[in-house]
């Protein structure tokens, strides 16, 4: 979203419970994919998207380039949180190049930040359907202490940082490039990690909405820990349904299906919010990504309580992937790498 590269890169996707490589190899109408790899973050080496122990994560990176062995240096990151702001605004008639020249005051006036303390990117949608003689343009600002602090800790590895992104543009073109698109239909794409979820609602290729929701796998992790006097990593386990002696199954589930209600309270509010905002358009279908979407549960609570489509999508759906990396194990992280694939996709000028 930042910074534009006409170099080949690999997507590293930076969060708090793991990092994530994908690179891939573009063909003439198919991607294949030349490499892939995850290594786990031990806890508190990020916290809501802030790097606070650089000498693990650097060495965790470290390790992860040893054994994915991407062929370039070149990389492509992306952030996302409070410290990002995307919003649809509203200017004048302007060519790209006018709007580009006056970003700063065109968009101080929409940002809860100084401009002088965000990088600025955007991309002009078109005519604006509800404002005569105004374009609708989509406004990206991402504080620049957040920014830089992901850049220098990958150049501290020996990697060249060329594209800085924003996890809902990633997943929307991870997305994109796996589904066919159905005109006229209104996808929520849902990427559930975990710190966070990031939901972006798109429409014949555009971004309608977007919202990063502060909930993610930790947090159910955080309450079985606290709730069953077990350690984090104990947690961990008996959320993805590892029986352990003195812990009972349905007081577990009980805990789990508590926090599922609120992150459905959350994505029905998100839905709420865009159907104000958008009184004509309905959602058509829900796809989820991300390790914390395989919480038990969750696919059938969703169903329920909105009752909308939702289906857990395939990073990997219209992706080469040679046999040798499904008996490496990706299949057991596949979900987790949908920002990584759209992140590895990223090339020179895409907005």
């Amino acid at each position: 979203m930042f910074f534009k590269t006409r170099r080949d890169v690999f997507g590293l996707d930076i969060g708090s419970h793991s990092i994530k490589l994908i690179e891939l190899k573009k063909g003439k109408k198919e991607y294949k994919l030349k490499t892939a790899g995850i290594k786990l973050l031990p806890k508190d080496t990020i916290i809501d998207g802030s790097i606070m122990d650089s000498t693990t994560f650097e060495e965790t990176v470290r390790s992860l380039l040893a054994e994915a062995k991407p062929s370039t240096k070149f990389v492509a990151l992306s952030v996302s949180g409070q410290s990002v702001i995307v919003k649809k605004i509203n200017v004048p008639f302007m060519t790209e190049e006018e709007f580009a020249n006056s970003i700063q005051w065109e968009t101080e006036q929409y940002l809860p930040f100084n401009i002088q303390d965000v990088y600025c990117d955007f991309k002009i949608l078109g005519e604006s359907s509800e404002i005569q003689g105004q374009l609708d343009v989509l406004l990206v600002a991402a504080k620049k202490d957040l920014v830089d602090d992901y850049q220098n800790a990958v150049r501290a590895v020996g990697l060249e940082p060329l594209v800085v992104d924003v996890d809902v543009f990633a997943l929307q073109n991870m997305y994109e490039l796996n589904e066919p698109l159905s005109e006229d239909k209104i996808i929520m794409l849902v990427n559930m990690g975990a710190s966070f979820t990031n939901i972006n609602i798109i429409k014949n290729g555009l971004s309608l909405f977007t919202r990063d929701i502060i909930w993610g796998g930790n947090k159910v992790t955080e309450a079985l820990q606290k709730n069953l006097g077990i350690t984090f990593e104990d947690a961990e386990l008996v959320k993805c349904g590892k029986p352990m002696e003195g812990i009972d199954i349905n007081e577990v589930s009980f805990i789990i299906n508590q926090e599922i209600d609120g992150v459905v309270n959350e994505i029905n509010r998100t839905i709420s919010f865009f159907n104000n905002a958008n009184p004509n358009d309905v959602i058509d279908k829900i796809v989820l990504y991300g390790g914390t979407a395989q919480l038990r549960g969750l696919v059938d609570a969703l169903r329920e309580k909105l009752g909308l489509v939702v289906e857990i999508g395939n990073p990997f759906n219209r992706i080469i992937v040679d046999n040798s990396f499904w008996n490496r194990g990706i299949q057991n992280y596949a979900l987790q790498t949908a920002i990584a694939v759209g992140l590895a996709i990223r090339r020179l000028g895409d907005r």
